[in-house]
Formats: C-alpha cells, structure tokens, sequence
C-alpha cells in the first residue's frame, strides 16, 4: 500500500516535472525562432535595400516592397497596412495588386481648341 502511494507521488511528482520543462523548453523556442526572425527580417531588408540600389543604378524599377515582403513572409506582409490591402487585393484575384504599383495617372484635360496652322493659313 505504501509502495502504491509511493509510485503515485513519484509519478505526479514526474509529471509536474515534465509539464514545467515543456513549457520552458516552448518558451525559450519560441524566444528562439523569434530573434532567428527578427535578425532574418533585417537580413532581409539590407538585402532588399542594396538590390534596389543595384537595379537603380543599372536604370532599372526598383522591386516593390510589399511584393517582396509576400514572397518572404506573408504574415509580416501582412502587418504592414499598405501591404495588407494589397494582399487581400491581390488573393481576391486582383493580380495586379502586387508587383510593381501602378501609377494612377490622370488623363490629359481636353485641349481648347485654337486656331490651327492651316486655319491661320486660310485666313490670310
């Protein structure tokens, strides 16, 4: 009977043991993969900073940063607004939402019409 108590706490007492050194081991892997992050998203940016010069001096469009962040890691693309927006664009089937942006450019005003070389002409 002692013997059966005995096993009992040993076990719990294992248990308990366990539970602790598996939430501190999760704790500190994810302390882990965190900074691995960190560092690999500033890796990343410096990467991504140089290519555009690279690409600026070859006259070259510089890659967009919100299409790049996508390729990389969608769930930070995703923290960045900007971004988010055209992610959720771009997975709704927009598939010009990422990518180079695209200027919106205004169209031309209508020309007042003026006289003309060959009206000018024709008056004279």
């Amino acid at each position: 009977m002692l013997t059966n108590k005995l096993l009992i706490i040993i076990s719990c007492s294992a248990v308990g043991f366990m539970s602790v050194s598996c939430v501190e081991t999760m704790i500190a892997s994810y302390a882990y993969r965190s900074g691995k992050t960190r560092q690999a998203k500033e890796q990343f940016l410096a990467s991504y900073n140089q290519t555009n010069l690279e690409r600026e001096k070859a006259g070259l469009a510089p890659l967009d940063l919100c299409t790049e962040k996508y390729h990389f890691d969608k769930k930070w693309a995703d923290d960045d607004p900007i971004c988010e927006e055209r992610i959720a664009k771009y997975e709704a089937g927009d598939k010009t939402a990422l990518g180079h942006p695209v200027l919106e450019v205004k169209e031309p005003a209508e020309p007042t019409p003026g006289p003309t070389p060959s009206t000018e002409a024709a008056q004279e």
